[in-house]
């Protein structure tokens, strides 16, 4: 029976447009980790061949990596690995470490003229976990430690998007530097899946990470409702928002499992998913409702339902790895992705 759910949670989420790597890598890990790995490697084979329902790029640099979103499409690297793809894998990775643009000492989301020296909460999902099962550890524990460093605020929330290539003495009103200055709940999940995702295969990483991930966790719980977190996870007049939910909730829990946090953070993430299932999950679907609708660059808490979509495939991704952690007897450790692990 968890079987079928948890399938039926990702092929919902491929009957969305899958139109950027972050939303494909989210799929492409739910798929590993809950054991559909048939359907990730057809997905994965599709993006080779450059057929399916994955858009090409006008740019490409190869099958993997492209201009501007190369940050994001890098993400497919570690799904790549999982599903014995180490030539492809270590093409996609050459090309990404020659393109990579960094500012204030972490890589940018987007090469696109329009957002120079954007920093996005979203690169410590899509580039971090996938330099770390290449065997670069030390840049994948950097880029993690400068995102805090730059987005997180005194209590270890994170906030969004920040320009790091104006200097603040040099702003105005800091619009043009706090692009969007909210602790935003899809930047917190993108950080501590991130993390997780990173310390799987990492030994004996910095007391550094770990306390800025602790920090972050126990700000997070904190302010947890009834299970769930919102758009903006410290504004209780912003919008439910079920992909952060569940997003969050997959960090707690595999921090759980691998034994970086201790057992009421997980008991928050089993919060998490029993809120979402019960308030807003269509069981004969698959679909998970509520979920942000984005992007969004100026994050503004509104009622207005316009805000929310379903079937998110960024939700649906987590949703599925998420039941399969907590209800499905899915334990990271037993998973050893570490010994997947190539050599830099």
């Amino acid at each position: 029976m968890a079987e079928t759910i948890v399938r039926k949670m990702l092929e919902r989420g491929l009957q969305e447009p899958i139109d950027t790597g972050g939303k494909h890598a989210a799929m492409l890990n739910g798929m590993h980790l809950s054991g559909h790995t048939g359907m990730m490697k057809e997905q994965l084979a599709h993006t080779l061949a450059g057929t399916g329902n994955i858009p090409r790029s006008k740019n490409p640099l190869g099958r993997i990596v492209a201009h501007p979103n190369i940050s994001d499409s890098m993400s497919r690297i570690r799904p790549l690995i999982l599903a014995g793809h180490q030539a492809e894998a270590r093409e996609a990775l050459a090309i990404y470490l020659r393109e990579r643009v960094e500012v204030a000492g972490t890589p940018v989301f987007s090469t696109a003229p329009s957002t120079p020296g954007w920093i996005f909460a979203d690169t410590a999902y899509m580039v971090p976990p996938s330099l770390a099962i290449m065997g670069r550890d030390d840049m994948a524990i950097s880029d993690l430690v400068r995102t805090h460093d730059l987005l997180a605020l005194p209590n270890g929330l994170i906030r969004h998007v920040l320009n790091a290539a104006v200097p603040v003495e040099d702003s105005y009103c800091k619009i043009d530097v706090w692009i969007d200055g909210t602790a935003w709940g899809r930047a917190n999940g993108w950080w501590l899946a991130g993390v997780v995702d990173t310390l799987e295969v990492i030994d004996n990483p910095s007391a550094k990470i770990i306390s800025m991930f602790k920090q972050t966790c126990e700000s997070l719980v904190a302010i947890q409702e009834d299970g769930f977190w919102r758009v903006t996870v410290d504004d209780s007049y912003s919008l439910i928002d079920t992909s952060a939910t569940v997003m969050i909730g997959y960090g707690l829990v595999k921090g759980y499992q691998l034994g970086l946090l201790d057992k009421r953070f997980e008991e928050a993430g089993v919060a998490a998913l029993e809120y979402v299932l019960r308030h807003h999950f269509d069981l004969r679907t698959g679909t998970l409702h509520h979920q942000q609708s984005g992007p969004l660059i100026v994050n503004v808490g509104s009622p207005n339902p316009r805000y929310l979509s379903s079937a998110n495939p960024y939700g649906q991704g987590f949703l599925a790895s998420l039941y399969s952690l907590v209800a499905a007897d899915v334990n990271a450790r037993d998973l050893k992705v570490r010994d997947l692990k190539l050599t830099a």
